[in-house]
């Protein structure tokens, strides 16, 4: 009886909120995008070369720092997986700690640090929360400066490597990508993919050559995102790398960068295969590349996930695939574009064809307003969502002293991206696509997919062993 009597009395105390007479059929016109929404941060170097950069965040208590190497496989020379060994070992024991004591103490704190090789650079992380700021750079400065390269750890190293090179090449896309690194870079080291033969040759003492020549002060920067203060952690950041000794980084001799001319179909004959893997290639601009914020709303509109044409074309339309993408891959030095799709062994030459055809129709069909719009909100979301993550935000601060970017390339970003045009998506699709300068890789079952392929242009075919095969 209370409820019933209450009951009108509060609901004649109620107003009509203002949105009551918003029409809901009708999508809400999205905010602008944020004019700066990357981070200020303090740049110093120090006396021995080392670039740190500092970005304050205080909303959590905690702190990571990021240092990079700005020699990556590019620098291996003819001592193939240099790179990318030195960074697997750099956590796993110092001079000073063996592995154990050095996972135990990581441990102990909650802290990781983990390094990873790239082409272009080296990196090595550690974050935890900011009470244990000291103890996190002790470890973290005896495993970039000190690393043990233990022969056991060595061993096991080389161990797991020989294995996973084994179980890629039961795996399609493994063969495909590395054989389209080949094509599309031929001698240049961007090309280059470890062999077994590389593993077993590369001896400990090549890690330690590798670390006394690339791992310079002046050859790296040191990025700090967290509740930390400039004033308060550079002092550390000096006592933990100030006795590091700078040097002269050696010089890299490099051979020509090929490029793509005419179309070519490179075929990886896998008997058995149900399936092909296709991946469409083409020259692309390295990553100081000035246009390289309105491109990721080009790609995004031609692969770049689910709304993409590739996908709507080949899913949705055909049904030949789960899924069509394409990407640039930004390096240093150059760069290329991939579009990719997975399909079955009877379509695979339609599929091409249909993946060449996306790639023409972006360069000369105007797309509309609304399919833009879709691809700007999406490109600019992802970016403001990422903002969230630390370590990314200290990888693209030090992004911009390693490519040479523009000091304010990032608090641009979102805004750019936000007003690309149709009429731009164009222009830069014709600037940086083309559907006939283009190489193609495909891996799958040759007897089945050649003729259709042939159809497209001239086959080259390779073994498992990624050799052209001679007949």
């Amino acid at each position: 009886m209370k409820t019933k009597t209450l009951l009108p009395l509060l609901l004649a105390g109620l107003t009509i909120p203002a949105f009551a007479d918003i029409d809901r059929t009708k999508k809400p016109e999205p905010d602008p995008a944020p004019a700066a929404s990357f981070p200020d941060y303090r740049t110093e170097t120090l006396p021995n070369g080392l670039k740190v950069f500092v970005i304050h965040d205080d909303r959590k208590p905690t702190v990571t720092f990021r240092l990079i190497i700005r020699s990556g496989s590019i620098a291996d020379g003819s001592k193939m997986g240099a790179a990318s060994f030195t960074a697997s070992l750099l956590n796993r024991g110092t001079e000073h700690r063996d592995a154990a004591t050095f996972a135990l103490e990581t441990d102990s704190l909650g802290v990781k640090v983990e390094a990873a090789s790239g082409p272009d650079s080296i990196s090595v992380a550690a974050s935890g929360l900011t009470k244990y700021t000291d103890k996190i750079l002790d470890l973290f400065s005896d495993a970039v400066l000190h690393p043990a390269f233990a022969d056991p750890q060595f061993a096991r190293v080389q161990k797991q490597t020989l294995s996973s090179l084994e179980a890629e090449k039961q795996q399609p896309s493994s063969l495909a990508e590395k054989l389209a690194g080949k094509v599309v870079y031929g001698s240049f080291p961007y090309g280059n993919y470890l062999t077994p033969e590389d593993v077993t040759a590369l001896k400990r003492d090549d890690l330690v050559a590798f670390h006394h020549a690339q791992f310079l002060p002046n050859n790296a920067s040191l990025a700090v995102v967290g509740d930390v203060k400039a004033d308060d952690i550079l002092p550390l950041i000096q006592k933990a790398f100030g006795s590091w000794q700078k040097g002269e980084v050696p010089e890299l001799k490099l051979p020509e960068l090929p490029k793509i001319k005419g179309l070519t179909i490179h075929l990886v004959d896998r008997p058995g295969s149900v399936q092909s893997n296709i991946i469409v290639l083409s020259d692309a601009p390295p990553r100081n590349n000035p246009d390289l914020p309105e491109l990721n709303v080009v790609n995004a509109t031609l692969g770049g996930g689910f709304s993409g044409r590739l996908f709507q074309n080949l899913r949705e339309k055909h049904g030949w695939t789960y899924g069509s993408m394409s990407a640039f891959d930004y390096k240093k030095l150059a760069g290329d574009f991939e579009a990719t799709a997975e399909t079955r062994n009877e379509v695979t030459g339609p599929a091409v064809a249909e993946i060449l055809k996306e790639i023409e129709r972006i360069r000369t069909e105007p797309a509309k307003e609304e399919e833009i719009a879709l691809q700007r909100q999406y490109n600019v979301g992802n970016y403001l969502l990422s903002l969230e993550n630390t370590s990314r935000t200290a990888q693209r601060v030090q992004d911009i002293d390693l490519y040479g970017l523009p000091a304010d390339f990032y608090k641009t970003y979102a805004k750019r991206m936000s007003v690309v045009t149709p009429a731009q998506v164009e222009e830069l699709a014709k600037k940086y696509l083309t559907a006939s300068d283009v190489a193609i890789v495909v891996v799958g079952e040759a007897k089945e997919i050649k003729p259709e392929l042939e159809k497209v242009g001239k086959v080259i075919v390779y073994d498992q062993e990624l050799k052209p095969v001679t007949k």
